[in-house]
């Protein structure tokens, strides 16, 4: 403790925020609630427990009455901490995914990309955006648990229509708004800051799944992590190197991170 009040870290911030942050802090929170709710658990069978022990002599009648005092508790805290450890995996299937794109994202720094990630936007987050010589791109990215089939075989295939994503369990068309949203939020914002218009390009990425496209999305590609690179490093150039900088800029600004 001593050592900690008279020294402090060696620097004041992080430049860029790393991939998955928001849903690190999240997950952070629900193991403190998940913790909190674990010792409030055990605390009302533990007293009563030891309560039984010391008291002399032994009462059955107050055994009895300990034991089911005891289940009313573990009953009334056993919902709520099921409900806690589903919303932290949900939470924690979502992070992984988001490292996993960042990760494959990564091999565009060697094409010259800056990338970005968990950037903050006034209540919610693009989880990456790319700024390149060909152009400025937000991914969205979706991890969705596989299920598995009667033979227990994993599905793995989603299928785009041209409108929704037919998946194994449904069909689904919010993650693509979402993905044609933030672009147009970020094409705003980026227009404001630098004071010309920044065109901003729309992925939407499915990590691990299979994707069949019937029909071309208007706005917005659908791609796998791995098909991302092959399709920004393709794209014609559309930024010099002046507006890359204005640009860089302006996220830097926004993705920096305070060490406390």
């Amino acid at each position: 403790n001593e050592r900690r009040a008279t020294s402090r870290s060696p620097f004041k911030e992080l430049r860029r925020r790393p991939a998955g942050e928001s849903l690190r802090i999240k997950i952070a929170e629900f193991d403190e609630q998940i913790n909190d709710r674990l010792f409030l658990l055990l605390a009302m069978p533990i007293a009563l427990a030891d309560m039984m022990f010391v008291l002399k002599p032994f009462n059955l009648y107050g055994a009895l009455t300990a034991v089911a005092i005891s289940l009313i508790w573990t009953l009334a805290f056993n919902g709520k901490l099921f409900d806690l450890l589903e919303q932290r995996r949900k939470y924690q299937l979502g992070f992984d995914g988001e490292r996993f794109v960042g990760e494959e994202l990564s091999r565009l720094i060697a094409a010259g990309f800056e990338i970005y990630h968990d950037v903050p936007f006034g209540g919610f987050n693009m989880d990456h955006v790319l700024v390149g010589k060909p152009g400025v791109f937000v991914v969205e990215s979706k991890t969705k648990s596989k299920p598995m089939d009667e033979s227990g075989t994993k599905e793995y295939e989603v299928v785009f229509d041209g409108k929704k994503l037919q998946w194994p369990w449904g069909a689904e068309s919010q993650d693509i708004e979402q993905a044609r949203n933030n672009a147009k939020t970020l094409s705003k914002w980026l227009t404001s800051a630098v004071g010309e218009n920044v065109a901003v390009s729309a992925i939407l990425t499915l990590p691990g799944w299979w994707i069949e496209r019937k029909a071309p999305c208007d706005g917005v590609q659908i791609l796998n992590p791995k098909e991302i690179i092959r399709v920004c490093d393709s794209q014609d150039v559309e930024l010099n190197d002046v507006r890359i900088r204005q640009i860089c800029h302006h996220l830097n600004e926004k993705c920096r991170i305070e060490i406390q």
